[in-house]
Formats: C-alpha cells, sequence, structure tokens
C-alpha cells in the first residue's frame, strides 16, 4: 500500500513539471476582441498614364523615325508602354498599302546590315524615354531579311542598365547629362552592348 500510494506520489511530480514547460503557444490563452496582425506590405505606386501632352509628343515623334512610311503600327498601350512595329517584309507592306509608292529596293536600303537596325532600335528607344519620360515601357520591332528585330523592355530596366534617369535627365536645365549620354552612348561598340543586352530576333510578327 505504501508503494502504491509512493508511485501515485511520484506520477503526481511528473505530471507537474511537464505542465510547467509547455511553451507558452501551446497554452491556453483568454479570448480577444482584437484583429489579427496582418503585416504591411510596400505596394510601388501606380504608374501616372500618358498626358494630352505626351500623346501629343509621341505622334509627332513618329514621322521623325528612319523609314517611317514602312511603320505598321505607333501606338500607346495600356495607358503609357509604347508599341512601334515595321513592317516585317515588303510583300507585307504592299499587302497593307498596295498604293504605296515605295519600292522594293527603297524597302531593303533602309536596313541593309543587322547594325543599322540596332542602331535605330537602340537610339529610338533612348530618345523616346528621354522626351517622354512617363513611358513604362517600350516595345520597337524593326524588319531584317524578312525578319523582326526588336526589343521590349520596361524603362526601369533601361535606366538601371544606363545608370540614369530619364525623368532627371528630361528635367535638367542645358541638358548637360543629356548630351553626354549621347556622346558616350551613341557609338558603335555602346550600340553592340546595348544590342546584346535587348535586342532579340523574333521568328514570326509579335502583333
Amino acid at each position: 500500500m505504501y508503494k502504491q500510494l509512493r508511485l501515485i506520489g511520484i506520477i503526481g511530480i511528473i505530471m507537474v513539471t511537464l505542465g510547467a514547460c509547455v511553451p507558452q503557444s501551446f497554452a491556453g490563452s483568454a479570448p480577444t476582441d482584437e484583429p489579427p496582425r496582418v503585416e504591411s506590405v510596400d505596394v510601388p505606386p501606380p504608374q501616372p498614364n500618358l498626358s494630352d501632352e505626351d500623346l501629343k509628343k509621341f505622334q509627332e515623334f513618329i514621322p521623325s523615325i528612319r523609314g517611317a512610311s514602312m511603320i505598321q503600327i505607333a501606338e500607346i498601350r495600356n495607358q503609357n508602354e509604347v508599341f512601334i512595329q515595321f513592317y516585317t517584309s515588303y510583300k507585307e507592306l504592299k499587302e497593307a498599302k498596295p498604293d504605296s509608292p515605295l519600292t522594293e529596293e527603297e524597302f531593303n536600303s533602309y536596313f541593309p546590315v543587322i547594325d543599322t537596325v540596332h542602331k535605330l532600335i537602340m537610339e529610338v528607344t533612348v530618345r523616346l524615354l528621354h522626351e517622354i519620360p512617363a513611358v513604362r515601357k517600350i516595345t520597337l520591332n524593326v524588319p531584317f531579311k524578312n525578319q523582326l528585330y526588336g526589343i521590349d523592355a520596361k524603362k526601369r530596366s533601361i535606366e538601371m542598365y544606363l545608370k540614369a534617369s530619364f525623368k532627371k535627365i528630361h528635367d535638367e536645365p542645358g541638358q548637360k547629362q543629356w548630351k553626354e549620354l549621347v556622346k558616350k552612348l551613341f557609338t558603335t561598340k555602346e550600340r553592340d552592348k546595348f544590342a546584346q543586352r535587348f535586342i532579340r530576333p523574333y521568328p514570326s510578327a509579335p502583333l
């Protein structure tokens, strides 16, 4: 009888000890009316839409592009994304515009070598983002030997590559930074680097 009581006492001590070791998170807690905590998440601010003035600048910019008469589409998508695409081939151009006075020889002469394509894509991209810094993304596709080569990049990616802000450059009095950027960037060496980073061929027309 004494041994049984002693055994019961030992079991009781063990149970009390284990209870003291239970983590607080598992212990019962009184109900509360406080709502559960929600961690705050940083949401990027929405990108501004192009203003009427920006849209006008875009419309005025298009005719300044080399081979503008060969452009199939030039529009703003999603309020602040530029999309420009040339006709892939002379045949495609004539099917869409049978009255076009452009000859096949003239069509092919605009972009005789791939470097000419790279030059146009890079210069139009940089000039357009400088002219209209509210543009969030640019897609520009240019033909070469019946195939399109193009850029499809966000402004932020291009700014990070150039280590520059188009908005700051645009707003700077005297445009010193812009002149320095043009002098540095518009060279064959820098054009090749830009092409390797951003320009890609497309097997078919990405409309």
